[in-house]
């Protein structure tokens, strides 16, 4: 991976340390599952979801989300799906819904950052 990124990423709050430990120490494989992140599509389906009053696929895009980007060490995007995934399951699914633009510009941010 480039230096550049890395030290990029990091400023920005994301484990990289934590990820790369997960990934053997791998920079390279690091660096290609942020490819594999920024093609996914699984963002694409949350807003849908709370669009159409759909709490199971709600939680289970905005938890899948949540995994991957712990993984990945997206430390902001990753809080905010905590957040979100939380106020779901806690039966507040307006304030879920409400918590979508922060959900939003996290994963915005975190896919510029990658670029």
């Amino acid at each position: 991976m480039k230096d550049d990124l890395m030290k990029t990423l990091k400023d920005a709050g994301f484990d990289t340390e934590g990820t790369l430990e997960r990934f053997g120490g791998s920079e390279e494989m690091y660096e290609e599952f942020l490819g594999t992140f920024l093609k996914d599509k699984t963002f694409e389906t949350i807003k849908p979801a709370f669009d159409k009053n759909d709490k199971e696929e709600a939680l289970n895009t905005t938890h899948t989300l949540k995994g991957v980007s712990g993984n990945l060490g997206m430390t902001r995007l990753y809080k905010a799906c905590c957040n979100t995934v939380e106020l779901i399951r806690a039966n507040e699914f307006e304030k879920a819904r409400d918590s979508y633009g922060e959900l939003e510009a996290a994963y915005e941010e975190t896919c510029n950052l990658i670029k």
